[in-house]
C-alpha cells in the first residue's frame, strides 16, 4: 500500500558567515511552567523567540554556546498561511557537553540495547572532530500575500533569511492586528 500523502518540499538555507547573536530569557506570560521563553537578538533587534526547557538556558550558559558568532539556518516548507520556517543557530559543542552525554548514557544501562546507541557512541568518540548542533531559535511565518518568489521555495527561504538578518521583520501578531485594524505594518515575517 502506498502513502497517498504527497511528499512535502523543504528548503534549507544558511547565512554565508557566522553572526553575533545574543540569546537570553525574556518574560512572556504565555510560557508554560517549567519552561523559559528564549529571545534571540541580532544587532540589538529581536529576531526570534521560542520556548525551551528551563535547563536548556543553564546548558547554553554553562557551555557558552552563543559567546562566539554562529551561522543561522532556516528550514522552510509551504504550509498555510504561506511559508512556515524554523530558525536555527548552528553552534559548536564543546567536549564537556559530549562528556555529559556519555555520563547520561552510562547512567541508563538499557541504552546499550538500543540499536542507534552504539553508532552514537562511535560518532561522539571520533577524535579531533568538531561537533555542531542546531539550536531552535524560533518559528518563522511569511504569509502568501507577502511572498516574493512564488513557486520557488529555495529562493523564498533565502529571501526570508536575508530579511531576518537585515532587520526587515515584524511580529506575526502585529501583522495580523494591522490587517484587522486596516493599519500598515512592516511587510515582513516572524
Amino acid at each position: 500500500m502506498t502513502d497517498p500523502t504527497p511528499e512535502r518540499q523543504m528548503a534549507f538555507v544558511l547565512t554565508d558567515r557566522p553572526l553575533p547573536i545574543a540569546v537570553a530569557p525574556v518574560e512572556d506570560e504565555r510560557t508554560p511552567e517549567g519552561m523559559a521563553c528564549l529571545a534571540t537578538m541580532l544587532n540589538g533587534r529581536l529576531v526570534a523567540r521560542c520556548v525551551v526547557p528551563a535547563e536548556a538556558l543553564d546548558f547554553f550558559e554553562e557551555y557558552g554556546l552563543f559567546r562566539q558568532p554562529v551561522a543561522l539556518a532556516l528550514a522552510a516548507h509551504e504550509e498555510a498561511p504561506g511559508i512556515q520556517g524554523r530558525l536555527f543557530a548552528l553552534v559548536d559543542l564543546p567536549a564537556g557537553a559530549l562528556e555529559a552525554d556519555r555520563e547520561h548514557d552510562e547512567a541508563e544501562p538499557w541504552s546499550a540495547s538500543v540499536p542507534s546507541s552504539n553508532f552514537d557512541r562511535v560518532v561522539r568518540s571520533a577524535p579531533g572532530e568538531e561537533r555542531q548542533a542546531a539550536v531552535l531559535l524560533g518559528h518563522i511565518v511569511r504569509f502568501d500575500r507577502d511572498r516574493k518568489h512564488l513557486g520557488n521555495l529555495p529562493l523564498e527561504a533565502a529571501d526570508i533569511l536575508a530579511s531576518i538578518v537585515s532587520g526587515e521583520v515584524s511580529e506575526v501578531v502585529d501583522k495580523v492586528l494591522g490587517d484587522l485594524l486596516g493599519g500598515a505594518t512592516p511587510s515582513e515575517d516572524r
